[in-house]
């Protein structure tokens, strides 16, 4: 054990030390610092966070990624949020692309009438 707490890397690594012996087995005493501990269980919410983070600045329904909720609910109709991302997000962008026809003076971008309405072929 104190060979394993001198060895250990960083300064300070075993002030909290997890003693852990399941059922007294050779090699059952692990020695670890809780600071390691701790980082494994936070990389879970991080990703969790990091995840959210990059939905809100795309701006794109999370059900339309494919991302499981994880509360009952649930996210709701995924035609419905297809159709509000399509008329909040795409659309603009659909129109200022469609402004390069305005500074070209020649039609040189065009979507289809139906493209991205539910229900229908685009």
């Amino acid at each position: 054990m104190r060979k394993a707490m001198k060895d250990a890397k960083g300064p300070g690594n075993f002030r909290n030390l997890f003693y852990y012996s399941p059922n007294g087995k050779k090699d059952g005493i692990q020695i670890m610092p809780l600071s390691e501990v701790a980082a494994k269980d936070e990389f879970a919410s991080m990703k969790n966070v990091t995840r959210d983070d990059i939905l809100a600045a795309h701006r794109v329904p999370p059900q339309l990624l494919g991302i499981v909720p994880v509360n009952a609910g649930g996210y709701g109709s995924i035609q419905d949020a297809a159709e509000v991302f399509h008329n909040n997000e795409i659309r603009p962008i659909m129109a200022a692309l469609e402004g390069l026809n305005d500074m070209t003076g020649e039609n040189v971008i065009t979507f289809p009438d139906n493209l991205g309405k539910t229900g229908e072929n685009s």
